[in-house]
């Protein structure tokens, strides 16, 4: 006992302050949550339920990232001449001063934060910031509504106890130290590792991100896993989404007469319910396929001459191939929240996952009752920040990830392509409920690691120069392609031998393409290599013939379309649509550059395709010509006309992203 009494006091009085000041931290940061908890607790809300544990869980970890985040300073500051905080009586009262006043800022940050999820139900963001246009109107409402001049005192009061606290503390430690070498260099690499654990937050390849707390569709419990702090500085320094909404009225109506939609000129809407027209009866389990980089222009089935996707190809011989298909943008992320809200990400700088203030989506898939729903990545759903547009908005959803599977990592993205198909059937052959599973693959993609268990792939060998001229920029690039083609081929290889089979309607898209290794470059960064993709919707018991579709769509049509397909009603509140819907009388995609800031924007239209540059001018091309002729003095209307469709889209879309928050089903 003395000898640990001894090793305690060998400990360097500022390593002892600093762990102090932490756990007070904690303990206060603790205490907040707790009181949100009770205060905020809807009455049906079972204190111990499976997530509000694990919310809990969540929600100290970032507690304690801001604890140690305030903490880290004194680690690399305290031993400073001028502020060091046991040689200087002036460091002392610095850094006692900075730690008290932060606290305080801090407790404010809390009470607002209690008082904005009172009245709007939503943790503190940087959209409060918007408030303070209107300062006056705003300062009125809190002061009447909230005890701020209660509130604000005590805040003070308590930044001063908490300053005498630290006084205490900082000269029993001094008072009992003993300088011991080797305990120091210890408890500073011992502090130095705490401190890093904490703030990354999760032994993972990815840190602790905001939206590990919207595992849940239920607002509050997501909303008890944020620390409000940490939240509002992850969206105050997001870029958000600017719009006018002037801008939205004057494109409004081209939006309504072109989706044929009846208006709502004060609400801004396209809202409709969609009556489905069934290809299929009963509740066919569905799988999504997402091929990592699968371009168009890379596909056997589509016209590349290297046969670099047969198992693809013979697929799309016995289902239905939509040949003219386009993602809105280059990017997976991007690519998924588009397909699953149907709004073209239209975000710049950072993509809509991102940004924690839109995380909130209406999603057609949730119209699927009675299904069981599962999403599978052979990596960490924290890439690219999906879980949370994921989890928050998809009911039930299970996500199965990094840590779930007992196959090997192969590389940065986790398991093998192979191994994923592989654990995914393991997975669906044992779940008796319909299902909706999402299968996202990822080994298209440097470094385009081929796997010792291929699963009886063999790489192929082919000049540099015949790679070239189809579409391919190196051999390796080449292989990763044609094992990815490999790995689906070998999951219908497992699929077929299921029960589940017969009953299941596999669809099947890229996520995007790439223009690497494209040769078609007509139209600069709008050229087709990023945005045409293939999509497949494949049932040998559904579809008994295959075709070839080959009018214009695009990836935000995808869930409208699957869940008419299979007869499911829905509401439809943003821009995807029914392919198959008879009554459409236009048909378009629209095209944005994610990597160019401010970005151009396309709109592809039967066999015409205008780009708009960001200064508003405009040309439009018949795609199917070898050499682009600008066909906008030939053909003004036409010319203007998808011009400022593709300019509606383009800002109605990002109008959507704050306007299509879940709501309840019909």
């Amino acid at each position: 006992m003395n000898y640990v009494r001894l090793l305690i006091r060998g400990v360097p009085v500022r390593i002892k302050f600093l762990f102090a000041v932490f756990t007070v931290n904690f303990f206060i940061f603790l205490l907040f949550r707790i009181a949100f908890f009770l205060y905020f607790k809807p009455q049906d809300q079972t204190l111990f339920s499976k997530d509000i544990v694990k919310a809990f869980y969540i929600g100290i970890k970032f507690d304690a990232r801001l604890s140690a985040l305030i903490a880290i300073p004194l680690f690399f500051l305290s031993w400073l001449p001028y502020i060091n905080l046991v040689k200087s009586e002036l460091g002392k009262k610095i850094w006692i001063s900075y730690l008290s006043v932060l606290i305080g800022i801090i407790t404010f940050l809390y009470g607002v934060d209690f008082g904005v999820y009172s009245y709007v139900r939503s943790r503190i963001n940087a959209t409060l910031i918007n408030e303070l246009e209107n300062l006056d109107i705003s300062l009125k409402m809190v002061l009447q509504t909230y005890p701020v001049i209660i509130v604000i005192p005590l805040i003070i009061v308590g930044s001063f106890l908490f300053s005498r606290l630290l006084k205490k503390l900082l000269n029993s430690f001094e008072r009992s130290y003993i300088r011991i070498k080797f305990i120091t260099a210890f408890s500073n690499f011992l502090s130095i590792a705490f401190l890093i654990i904490v703030i990354y937050g999760r032994l993972s390849q990815f840190p602790l991100r905001w939206s590990d707390a919207f595992f849940t569709t239920d607002n509050f419990i997501s909303s008890f896993a944020l620390n409000p702090v940490l939240y509002f500085y992850s969206t105050l320094f997001n870029n958000p989404v600017n719009y006018e909404i002037e801008e939205v009225r004057r494109y409004y109506p081209i939006i309504v007469k072109n989706y044929e939609v009846k208006p709502d000129f004060e609400n801004l809407t396209i809202k409709r319910f969609c009556n489905p027209y069934p290809k299929v009866s009963g509740n066919p389990n569905i799988v999504f396929i997402i091929l990592e980089t699968f371009a168009s222009f890379k596909v056997g089935a589509l016209g590349n001459k290297l046969n670099p996707s047969p198992n693809f190809d013979k697929l799309a011989r016995d289902g239905i191939l939509f040949t003219r298909f386009f993602t809105p943008m280059e990017n997976t992320s991007r690519s998924i929240f588009s397909w699953l809200t149907g709004i073209p990400d239209v975000t710049e700088k950072r993509y809509a996952s991102w940004h924690p203030e839109i995380v909130d989506q209406h999603t057609i898939l949730n119209y699927f009752d009675g299904y069981k729903k599962l999403f599978f990545i052979g990596g960490s759903a924290s890439w690219g920040n999906i879980r949370g547009v994921l989890s928050s908005n998809i009911d039930g959803l299970k996500i199965f990830e990094e840590g779930f599977f007992r196959s090997p990592r192969l590389d940065v993205w986790g398991i093998s392509d192979a191994d994923l198909f592989m654990e995914a059937n393991e997975v669906l052959r044992k779940t008796e409920e319909p299902f909706f599973a999402i299968i996202l693959t990822s080994g298209n993609h440097r470094p385009f690691k081929i796997p010792k268990d291929s699963r009886g792939f063999i790489p192929a060998h082919i000049d540099e120069r015949t790679l070239k001229l189809n579409g391919f920029y190196s051999l390796k690039e080449f292989n990763g392609f044609r094992f990815l083609d490999h790995c689906l081929g070998y999951y219908f290889s497992l699929a077929e031998k299921e029960k589940y089979f017969e009953n299941t309607i596999f669809v099947i898209f890229g996520d995007h393409g790439t223009s690497g290794g494209s040769l078609d470059r007509r139209f600069g960064d709008l050229s087709f290599g990023p945005f045409h993709i293939p999509f497949l919707i494949y049932s040998p018991s559904f579809i008994k013939e295959g075709k070839r579709i080959d009018y214009v769509a695009s990836s935000i049509d995808i869930l409208p379309t699957i869940a008419s397909f299979v007869g499911k009603p829905y509401l439809n509140k943003t821009l995807g649509r029914d392919i198959f819907d008879p009554n459409i009388k236009k048909r378009f995609a629209f095209t944005f550059t994610p990597f160019r800031i401010p970005p151009r924007i396309g709109l592809i239209e039967d066999n015409f395709y205008v780009n708009v540059e960001p200064d508003g001018k405009y040309a439009l091309f018949n795609y199917n010509e070898e050499k682009p002729i600008d066909l906008k003095e030939k053909l003004p209307e036409k010319a203007k006309e998808m011009a400022e469709l593709a300019r509606a889209i383009h800002i109605y879309s990002k109008y959507l992203l704050y306007h299509n928050k879940k709501e309840q089903k019909f």
